[in-house]
């Protein structure tokens, strides 16, 4: 162990303090009033000066030298999920949980923005601590990464590097995983209607049967992946809601779908967008009836530089010490709106280990009994300031 996470360490309290507040009164994308409170509360205390963003709040610390700037990103918001786990600081709000960690996200990077302001003489330049709300949101028309990036988050100073962590709920805590190249895949999403000729469930032969249609588009679209795109690349085309008919009698005349479809590149992304419309529209017309596809651009994919990625794995090492910073070479079929910081500048993203099998600490990602060990706090904290203080003094 180095000197920052002894001294993360020593924050230990305060940080699972400030986690458990925030778990305790989580709020969806947009309505993140309480949690941006607590966030402009603790920035305050610490003598960062910030600003408010509707609910996203961007501090920066300036050091005692001038330099070059980093961005350390928190989401924080929450899920529509029903916390289960039985803990004493459980969601207070009915149907909403931390069931992804962004109030471990946020906790460490106030506990970074303490670490640092406890040793600012140390801090060559500025350290800029984005909140960004939103990017649980699968809207279609707003975006937490990038309504925060337009109302000036990456401005004033414009950082240099942006870095983030997210909670690895497999991942042993005291870990964390590092990958070079591809991290996340473009997140897209993608509607559907069917439209068919209703009729009797006795006479299908007098209908144009929607349903079958859809069944059989569904069933097509599978080829898209396994024969169009290489079988060297990734992709992923999940329908995930069908909706249709009224009674169990009645043929319906149309049917609404919609779904995901996830790649890695721009090229595959392509692939995929042009096929979908063939093969939906002539699957259709196929069987005489009629599909409309409306598909919309999600979270781009994206990679971490080589350089930022470096640097938190070093700072991993140093803390951590080697057996505990895993190479990770698969990237996440997962979106992440942080892709839009890292078109902005040199991007690093790790993932902190959470879990803890002796502990019973197993449950995955949005589920609702979903739980970290808080001992994962400090090195998330230790990783993203050391990794802030090793940029800045790099040439």
């Amino acid at each position: 162990m180095t000197d920052m996470y002894l001294e993360a360490k020593k924050l230990g309290l305060y940080l699972v303090k400030i986690r458990r507040e925030l778990h305790l009164a989580p709020e969806l994308g947009f309505k993140e009033y309480k949690t941006s409170k607590i966030i402009q509360r603790e920035l305050r205390s610490l003598g960062i000066p910030f600003v408010v963003m509707a609910t996203g709040v961007v501090g920066l610390l300036k050091g005692k030298r001038k330099g070059k700037t980093i961005a350390l990103r928190a989401d924080i918001d929450a899920l529509p999920v029903y916390e289960e786990t039985g803990v004493s600081f459980a969601s207070k709000n009915k149907g909403i949980m931390h069931a992804c960690g962004h109030d471990a996200h946020t906790t460490c990077v106030l506990g970074a923005a303490k670490l640092l302001s406890n040793m600012k003489d140390k801090v060559k330049g500025n350290v800029k601590f984005i909140f960004q709300p939103a990017e649980e949101i699968a809207d279609k028309n707003r975006d937490g990464a990038k309504e925060i990036i337009k109302a000036g988050a990456m401005k004033n100073p414009k950082p240099d590097a942006v870095i983030a962590l997210h909670v690895d709920a497999p991942g042993e805590v005291g870990k964390i995983s590092v990958t070079y190249g591809p991290v996340y895949a473009n997140a897209d999403f993608f509607e559907i209607k069917v439209t068919g000729k209703g009729g009797h469930g006795a006479m299908p032969h007098a209908s144009v049967d929607s349903i079958v249609v859809s069944a059989a588009i569904i069933q097509n679209l599978q080829s898209i992946v396994s024969r169009n795109v290489s079988p060297l690349e990734s992709a992923v085309i999940t329908v995930t809601m069908i909706n249709a008919g009224e009674t169990s009698n009645v043929i319906p005349p149309f049917v609404k779908m919609e779904g995901t479809a996830r790649s890695l590149n721009a090229q595959t992304r392509r692939i995929i967008k042009t096929r979908m419309k063939q093969v939906v529209t002539l699957t259709a017309k196929a069987f005489g009836a009629k599909a409309e596809l409306r598909y919309f651009d999600g979270y781009p994919a994206f990679s971490n530089d080589e350089t930022m990625i470096g640097l938190m794995e070093k700072a991993g090492v140093r803390l951590l010490g080697r057996k505990n910073v895993i190479l990770r070479k698969e990237p996440s079929m997962g979106g992440e709106n942080f892709s839009y910081f890292t078109k902005i500048a040199p991007g690093g993203f790790i993932w902190l280990g959470v879990g803890n099998k002796k502990k019973g600490i197993t449950s995955a990602l949005h589920h609702p009994k979903f739980t970290i060990d808080e001992a994962s706090l400090p090195v998330g904290a230790a990783v993203l300031a050391e990794t802030s203080l090793e940029f800045l003094n790099s040439k």
